[in-house]
């Protein structure tokens, strides 16, 4: 420690006794506080879940009830057996005995759309919409009871009417035979289906305010869906984490979402229940809070620790700073430091050094102050000149206007544009949007000149209204397109740029179909624009400040990701193309 220099002692001193301590107890009480609201909300959740689903398993229980009520009712037996030989006395059974089955269990169980006997005797009476022919029901059901014991019967969860099986609940249908008094016989088919208030009951049980995203998957099928909110990658991950989770439930704390499964056998579904961690959230920035102040307390204790231990090596400093404070234009002294040769004693020397220069420099100070005065009215005639020149231009636009010469109008608005975007610059910062309007200016220009040997498009695929950017990074490229390549080529020229943008790169390709680069020349380029040579390698042409001023000034803007790179091949053109590191800026 003696050895070590005083930034070394104070910043080890900071880093040991304050920055470490406090991030170290920050993020685990953070931590702390985060998982445990985060797990005491999700087993919440889930207990909810295990609860409307145990009232769900119950209610399906009680509608698997209703076939006993037929099955043990002696006057249907007899009925689907075939014993009343007349159709009168069939009709007169039927009216008496059994429909009032019908009436009783429809009654007595909301949510039930419909009860549907299929015979097996083709002499008992049929009876629309209660009792049918066997013939008439779905082979799915009846080779799916073909599987099953005597005393067991099965679900099956079918579309709605409307057959939209994605976007509301779908019917639950129970299907269970009914057999002869010694079981030996099977006499009719049993077929309980529900309406889609059995399972949004369920589901409102659970989603009170309808904020949940419900999946149900029957047998690895998804047939009911609601919500938009999440996207399907979102839905299949945090599904797979509750698949692997032994709970029931799983959470990610990044995108801070919450999925709750149950599973019902008896159905041979699972439900997924995806709801956002927002409102909980709320309670962790409560806690938060409480963990900010506790840091804050003990950022005062430590940093007071801190302040005692390193007082003895800052107090000289503080007396120099003390000492500066005091010192003005008019009251220039000395300090009078220590003896020792550390950096305090050097930086002492260095401070009387520059009181000495300084007083020297005062003097000269107030010269540069009348110097500014002198070149900011010289700054001010300047402006004038822009001025007139607008004025002018705008007059000689309005004498072509009058004797109807349209070219000439269009060239000089065109003209004073391109001055104005010139010569009024405040500052070196535009937004992309005036850049390429400046571009295409320019380009008109041009176009006045080669009439026919000159065709430009510019394509712009992406907002640019808000992006900033350096004035003058594409007028550079085109000129050197129209210098370099349209104007020595005798054929007709073309000049493209497009704009577009991939995630947080913005793409701005400018390209000609002139004679291209020579293969020697290029490289040259391409080692000035990456650093690898001297930039005096390109004054040996009258060609290429242009680009590296371009290449500089945007690595400057936009930092050292953003590039300029340039294709050429000889006889087909010459491509540049920006790549610029943007965040967000849309």
């Amino acid at each position: 420690m003696k050895n070590m220099r005083i930034v070394q002692k104070m910043a080890l001193g900071y880093l040991m006794l304050v920055l470490l301590p406090i991030l170290v107890f920050g993020v685990y009480l953070y931590n702390q506080f985060y998982m445990d609201v985060i797990s005491e909300y999700s087993e919440g959740k889930q207990e909810l879940v295990v609860q409307a689903g145990e009232g769900f398993r119950a209610r399906l229980k009680q509608i698997e009830s209703i076939h006993s009520q037929f099955q043990y009712n002696q006057q249907l037996i007899d009925y689907l057996s075939g014993l009343y030989p007349s159709e009168l006395n069939q009709v007169y059974s039927y009216l008496k005995d059994i429909r009032p089955i019908y009436i009783y269990a429809l009654t007595g169980n909301k949510g039930i759309a419909s009860i549907k006997l299929y015979k097996t005797q083709q002499s008992v009476q049929s009876v629309a919409g209660e009792l049918e022919d066997l013939s008439r029901m779905d082979a799915k059901p009846i080779a799916l009871l073909n599987a099953v014991n005597v005393d067991k019967g099965i679900w099956l969860l079918s579309s709605n009417p409307t057959g939209h099986e994605s976007t509301r609940p779908p019917y639950l249908s129970y299907y269970q035979r009914i057999y002869n008094n010694s079981y030996t016989q099977s006499l009719a088919a049993m077929e309980i289906t529900s309406d889609d208030s059995l399972i949004r009951n369920f589901l409102n049980a659970i989603d009170v305010n309808q904020n949940i995203q419900v999946l149900i998957m029957n047998n690895g099928e998804v047939i009911y869906r609601s919500g938009h909110d999440l996207s399907p990658e979102q839905t299949a991950g945090m599904q797979a984490l509750a698949e692997e989770s032994e709970r029931g439930f799983a959470y990610s704390r990044s995108q801070r979402l919450l999925v709750n499964s149950l599973s019902v056998p008896e159905l041979s579904t699972s439900f997924y229940f995806f709801s956002e961690l927002d409102e909980v959230f709320v309670d962790i920035r409560k806690k938060a809070i409480f963990l900010g102040v506790s840091l804050l307390l003990s950022l005062l204790l430590l940093t007071g620790i801190y302040y005692a231990t390193a007082s003895s090596i800052v107090r000289r400093i503080l007396g120099l700073a003390k000492h500066m404070r005091k010192v003005d234009e008019n009251k220039l002294t000395y300090y009078e430091g220590g003896s020792s040769r550390d950096e305090i004693d050097f930086l002492t020397r260095s401070y009387n050094s520059l009181i000495h220069r300084i007083d020297e420099l005062l003097t000269n100070v107030h010269k540069a102050e009348l110097m500014k005065k002198e070149a900011d009215y010289l700054v001010l005639q300047a402006q004038i000149k822009p001025h007139f020149l607008y004025n002018t231009l705008e007059s000689i636009r309005m004498l072509a206007e009058i004797n109807d010469d349209q070219e000439v109008v269009d060239a000089t608005f065109t003209f004073g544009k391109l001055l104005r975007y010139t010569l009024t610059s405040r500052d070196n910062e535009t937004v992309l949007r005036n850049e390429l309007t400046n571009v295409q200016h320019y380009l008109d220009m041009h176009k006045l000149r080669l009439l026919d040997r000159l065709h430009y498009s510019i394509e712009v695929l992406t907002p640019v209204d808000n992006i900033s950017c350096p004035r003058f990074i594409l007028q550079p490229l085109v000129e050197n397109c129209i210098h370099h390549g349209v104007g020595r080529s005798r054929s007709i020229g073309r000049i493209d740029v497009v704009v577009k943008r991939e995630d947080d790169v913005l793409i701005i390709v400018i390209a000609d179909n002139g004679p291209g680069i020579p293969p020697e020349r290029l490289d040259v380029i391409r080692g000035v624009l990456n650093n690898e040579l001297d930039r005096q390698e390109l004054q040996k042409e009258n060609s290429g400040q242009g680009l590296y001023n371009v290449s500089e000034r945007i690595r400057i803007f936009y930092g050292g990701h953003s590039t300029l790179i340039i294709d050429s091949q000889v006889g087909e053109g010459t491509k540049f193309t920006l790549k610029l590191k943007v965040q967000g800026g849309i």
